[in-house]
């Protein structure tokens, strides 16, 4: 789905805006520091905190662009979140489901490549940004609240899967 995606930018203060949205873009060795402390902090709740982050973070994206372009059909709005994640620079999604659940495939994922530039296979999957991301698009998608859908990896390119592989149940 091509979306209608303004960027623009403040010379007084130097920030980058994504469809009015403050938006910085990091590289892989950021996503994947970030990632790996999650990962050594979640004793903690790192990776839950990374996770409901990112939910929280790109919800208000989805929803704004549903209202400011009048999409109606859950297909069309669950269309926006793959737009969006290339848009972004995190990859290639497709997403398939409906309000009970579904799946996402990543046929390229930003997270996955810079782990494997950084470390090796770790035995397991790292996307959480992901998980988190893709719990906000269809919770947007079919008008819940937040940490309405629980979003598992189960399949990992940094695993040495050919694709990522997300399922998505309500909760």
């Amino acid at each position: 789905m091509a979306l209608n995606v303004e960027f623009t930018f403040d010379e007084k203060t130097y920030r980058h805006y994504m469809n009015g949205f403050l938006s910085v873009m990091h590289c892989h060795h950021y996503m994947s520091l970030l990632t790996n402390l999650a990962i050594n902090y979640d004793d903690m709740g790192g990776i839950k905190i990374l996770t409901e982050s990112a939910e929280d973070t790109i919800r208000p994206l989805f929803d704004d662009y549903y209202q400011k372009n009048n999409l109606g059909t859950t297909e069309e709005k669950l269309g926006v979140g793959p737009g969006y994640y290339s848009v972004m620079g995190m990859g290639l999604m497709k997403a398939d489901g409906n309000e009970q659940g579904g799946q996402v495939v990543l046929s390229r994922s930003h997270v996955d490549q810079g782990w494997l530039k950084k470390w090796d296979n770790p035995g397991r999957p790292v996307n959480y940004w992901t998980c988190g991301y893709i719990s906000a698009m269809f919770a947007a998608a079919f008008g819940k609240p937040a940490r309405s859908y629980e979003v598992t990896e189960v399949k990992s390119m940094v695993k040495g899967d050919e694709t990522s592989l997300f399922e998505i149940k309500l909760k």
